[in-house]
C-alpha cells in the first residue's frame, strides 16, 4: 500500500478490510495506529501501547484508487487471516485489522519495516522503509507529470506547500533528465537530417 497508494505506515497498520470497497476498488483511509508512550516515574518511557487515532492531518482522511495487485494479496491476506481465525478460536481478537499477527493483535510498529529488510536481503535489493515506498510512490507521479495537488491529495498532506517542499527536488530532476535525453540522445533515422 505505500508503493502502490502511497500510505503512511500508522495508515498501513490502520487498515481493515470493511475500509476495502471491492466493486469500485478503492479504499478509504479513516485511521492510523500510532504508539501511545506510557510514562512513569520522571520522563522515563515504561511502555509503548498501540491505539487507533484519526490520520494524520484533516486531509488524510481520503479515499483512494487501488490497483489489481492490491486486490490480489488482499484476498490472499483475507485467507491467511481466515486461517488464523479457524485455528485460535476465541482466542483470536478480531479487530478486522489487515495487518495483524497470528492472534488477531496488531503488529509492533517495527515489524513492516523488519519484514521489508528481510525481504531486501533475500532478494539482493537495497534497503527500503514504509516511508521510503511513500516516497517512491509520489516520485514516480511527479515523474509521470501528475499534478502537484493531485500528488498531495492522494498522499493526504495538510497543503500543496507541504508536497511541494518534499518534492520539488525530484521536479527539478525531472527536468534536468528530459534535457540530457533530448540533448544526448538522436533519433534513430534522424542521423544528419536538420
Amino acid at each position: 500500500m505505500g508503493l502502490f497508494c502511497g500510505l503512511r505506515k500508522g495508515e498501513n497498520y490502520g487498515l481493515k478490510f470493511s475500509d476495502f470497497d471491492l466493486e469500485r476498488r478503492s479504499v478509504k483511509i479513516s485511521r492510523q495506529i500510532v504508539a501511545n508512550p506510557i510514562i512513569k516515574e520522571g520522563s522515563r518511557i515504561e511502555e509503548n501501547i498501540l491505539i487507533e487515532r484519526d490520520p494524520k492531518t484533516p486531509n488524510s482522511f481520503r479515499v483512494l484508487r487501488v490497483p489489481e495487485v492490491i486486490i490480489t494479496e488482499l484476498e490472499k491476506t483475507k485467507y491467511q487471516i481466515d486461517m488464523y481465525k479457524e485455528k485460535m478460536q476465541e482466542a483470536f481478537i478480531d479487530n478486522d485489522y489487515i495487518s495483524c499477527q497470528a492472534n488477531g493483535k496488531v503488529h509492533s510498529l517495527s515489524a513492516m519495516n523488519n519484514a521489508l529488510t528481510k525481504l531486501c536481503v533475500r532478494n539482493g535489493l537495497p534497503a527500503v522503509t514504509v516511508h521510503g515506498l511513500r516516497h517512491m510512490f509520489a516520485t514516480i507521479l511527479v515523474e509521470q507529470g501528475v499534478p502537484l495537488a493531485k500528488i498531495s491529495g492522494v498522499l493526504g498532506h495538510s497543503s500543496v506547500n507541504t508536497t511541494f517542499e518534499y518534492y520539488c527536488d525530484v521536479m527539478d530532476e525531472k527536468e534536468k533528465i528530459i534535457a540530457f535525453m533530448n540533448d544526448a540522445f538522436i533519433p534513430e533515422g534522424r542521423e544528419g537530417t536538420g
